[in-house]
């Protein structure tokens, strides 16, 4: 499945009070019992732009406001703050919840992944993780 990251604001403002079927979607995302959440890391060889949701030049903009990753497309820096800028107005998925009662599990590994992991974490935008050895072992800063 595909995000979407809508280009103009005001599209996504009405869709979201007028569309019923992006109400149910949001609500139905705010009474999950678990989420599960892959964690993306940033770059020019980052999904986002692979998937040609950010030009490479837009990523070099959110790297220079301090981005370092992000979750279904929201960018966030090492706090786990979602940064406040044009590229995250566009972004159409359900909200970051912080500090979740509920279970959002982040599902990611490499090392191109562990500052947007350990970011996610203490922004409490995850309470559980999914990942490798190699990746839990940089978390833990014990690197092979």
């Amino acid at each position: 499945h595909r995000l979407l990251v809508v280009q103009h604001v005001a599209f996504f403002d009405r869709a979201r009070e007028n569309g019923e079927a992006v109400r149910n979607i949001l609500a139905h995302c705010r009474e999950a019992d678990v989420t599960f959440v892959g964690i993306g890391g940033t770059g020019p060889e980052a999904p986002l732009v692979l998937d040609g949701v950010l030009t490479r030049a837009e990523m070099s903009e959110m790297i220079k406001a301090g981005a370092v990753g992000e979750i279904t497309s929201w960018i966030f820096d090492k706090a786990g703050q979602v940064i406040a800028h044009p590229v995250n107005d566009r972004v159409a998925s359900a909200p970051l919840v912080v500090a979740s009662e509920r279970p959002v599990v982040g599902i990611a590994a490499g090392e191109n992944k562990v500052a947007a992991i350990r970011a996610a974490l203490s922004g409490r935008l995850i309470n559980a993780l999914i990942t490798n050895e190699l990746t839990a072992e940089a978390l833990l800063g014990n690197p092979r």
